[in-house]
């Protein structure tokens, strides 16, 4: 379709050629019209931030009460101070999240981020838009059940699902498509957590991994606009936690307690990694219980009640354990005076529970973030370590609750491995600049600890599993912007295994193709003939009129659809020796419709680096 019949047409793509013709007789680049698009994802974003955030509330106020007894479910709700609750309420939960994933939105399971990451690099960007809906709803559930997650994965989700329905209805390019999904993950983060530069960094250091100009404008104000949204729906700008404990006993950071902060650094590195393959080891073994998919996150939720119960009995609270939820109350209570009414002991047992809680939760099928749990897991490892060194002398009262604050971005950075988003983050969700340089230092440490241990991070260990390779580069960034339709292809010559190699010998002269496909009678994909064995077998020329096609065949060489990254291609290339590999229709995978050389992918990937440049 050319632009006259897509103006012509209307729709989504006739808004967006009118769009962009508007902008060039302004005198702006095409380019331009994604910042307009960012805004439109920003604040569609925003609304959906609110929305998701009055859901958890709501969640959370029937089954376990508001505490100020005016709410119209008291002030203990459902739960009402009794301990079986603890499992009753969770497994309720569990058991409509199991429903709403199986039959709704399988993406919707788990953390979330993976499901992101694998269809920026593998589908195109593209998202259902029910993925929007249903982790929401799941996410809410499963949060104010008392299931241990967090928000950061399902904003995540719902802000990348909210991006990519807009830039499928605009007909977006397939180059374009992981910004404007970007935009979604940057605004969602930005906008729950009211730190816009932290959902920035967040969208290029773990999505896109590029910093360009053309990447960073949309994502930047797709940000602001979402946490703009935000703050005027819900008439507030204030810091996520406050840390008035620090600025009371007016803290400052000595260059001396570098060391602590090394080991400190280098504890949540271990603790990142530890609680990274627990979770991971989780999810394998609920994979393998022979259960209907519905009722495994139900399993996981009981595990959850037990540990609440055991908690309750112990500590002989009836309130809702620290450890339930999205752990804000505990992290809070961490951050401020009554951390030194705690004990170290304590405090690792909190993070042993919480650990054990999250993936429980997850695990087993539930549907929430990491990022919460990973926070509160910090604080009680960075607390825990303050206390110890304030008990042996090494540092006073008023600096403990600044290593639980460090230790919250250590051990972020190290489960994500990425520090500077982990940085931003830690000061925007806290507003507190007297730790910013120990963050830095400690967030870096926990990273390359966590790295040398383990060379994924809990997004991108799911996706490994599946076979999808993650780069780090802005060069693999490009080839996964470029599908495998964007590149010229060769035109096909099509041999049966019992043709004579004679036959073959004699067509290729007459064509420019190096590699021959192999199909069957019906036209069905069988390998391929490379010209590399076809000069082999020239060496013995009184052999080649005794050969047919078929003792040349290889039958092992992959085929590629149109849909597919260059990424995808050269990881294919270099695991077979070929010069090209066939292209296969994205409707029947059997039928081959055109060869895809080596030549041509690299060429491609030139003028690419060169527009880029």
């Amino acid at each position: 379709m050319n632009e006259g019949d897509a103006v012509s047409g209307g729709g989504g793509q006739g808004l967006r050629v009118r769009s962009i013709q508007m902008l060039q007789r302004s005198g702006l680049k095409e380019e331009y019209f994604l910042i307009l698009v960012s805004i439109l994802v920003g604040a569609a974003t925003g609304v959906g931030a609110h929305l998701f955030f009055e859901l958890i509330e709501y969640a959370q106020e029937v089954a376990y009460g508001n505490g100020s007894g005016h709410g119209q479910f008291g002030p203990h709700g459902l739960h009402g101070q009794r301990w079986w609750m603890l499992v009753v309420l969770p497994s309720a939960g569990a058991l409509l999240v199991g429903y709403i994933i199986h039959f709704f939105a399988r993406e919707a399971k788990g953390h979330g981020v993976p499901e992101v990451m694998d269809a920026m690099y593998r589908k195109g960007s593209i998202i259902r838009p029910r993925v929007a809906g249903a982790k929401a709803v799941a996410s809410a559930l499963t949060i104010g059940s008392g299931g241990s997650a967090g928000t950061e994965g399902p904003i995540i989700q719902i802000g990348a699902a909210i991006g990519s329905s807009i830039g499928q209805y605009l007909h977006i390019p397939r180059q374009q498509m992981s910004v404007v999904v970007a935009c979604g993950v940057s605004a969602g983060i930005g906008a729950i957590f009211n730190a816009p530069i932290a959902g920035v960094m967040f969208a290029l250091e773990i999505f896109l991994k590029d910093f360009s100009f053309r990447t960073f404008s949309p994502v930047v104000f797709a940000s602001v606009i979402s946490c703009s949204i935000m703050h005027a729906i819900r008439g507030e700008d204030v810091a996520l936690f406050e840390v008035g404990v620090l600025r009371e006993g007016g803290y400052i950071f000595l260059a001396g307690e570098l060391p602590m902060f090394l080991v400190l650094g280098m504890v949540c590195a271990v603790a990142a990694v530890g609680f990274t393959k627990l979770l991971y080891f989780t999810e394998d073994v609920a994979d393998r219980l022979p259960l209907p998919e519905p009722f495994k996150p139900v399993l996981g939720a009981v595990g959850l009640g037990v540990c609440g119960v055991l908690y309750m009995l112990i500590g002989e609270s009836n309130e809702m354990p620290l450890f339930f939820g999205n752990g804000y109350p505990a992290i809070e209570a961490t951050l401020g005076a009554e951390l030194l009414t705690m004990s170290a002991g304590f405090l690792v047992a909190l993070f042993a529970l919480k650990a054990l809680a999250t993936c429980f939760t997850l695990g087993s099928g539930g549907s929430g973030g990491v990022f919460a749990p990973s926070l509160l897991m910090g604080a009680s490892l960075g607390g825990a370590f303050g206390l110890v060194m304030h008990s042996i002398g090494f540092t006073g009262e008023g600096s403990v609750a600044a290593y639980a604050l460090v230790g919250m971005a250590a051990l972020v950075a190290g489960t994500t491995h990425a520090p500077l988003t982990a940085i931003v983050i830690l000061y925007e969700i806290t507003r507190e600049p007297k730790v910013i340089l120990p963050v830095m230092f400690a967030a870096i440490i926990a990273t390359a600890g966590a790295r040398l241990l383990m060379r994924d991070s809990i997004y991108t260990l799911k996706l490994r599993r599946r076979g999808v390779r993650v780069g780090s580069m802005s060069d693999m960034t490009i080839l996964r912007r470029i599908s495998v339709d964007d590149v010229e292809h060769q035109a096909v010559l099509f041999f049966q295994s019992d043709d004579p190699l004679q036959k073959l010998i004699d067509q290729a002269g007459s064509s420019e193709s190096v590699d021959f496909v192999v199909v069957d009678e019906h036209g069905a994909y069988q390998g391929m003939v490379t010209g590399k064995d076809v000069r082999t077998a020239l060496l013995e020329p009184e052999a080649v009129s005794l050969l047919l096609v078929g003792e040349l065949l290889r039958s092992g060489v992959p085929t590629v659809t149109s849909r597919e990254t260059l990424d995808v291609v050269l990881d294919r290339l270099a695991h077979c020796d070929v010069a090209s590999l066939p292209v296969s229709s994205n409707d029947d995978p059997t039928r081959i419709i055109g060869l895809l050389s080596r030549q041509a992918v690299l060429q491609r990937y030139q003028t690419e680096l060169e527009r880029q440049g």
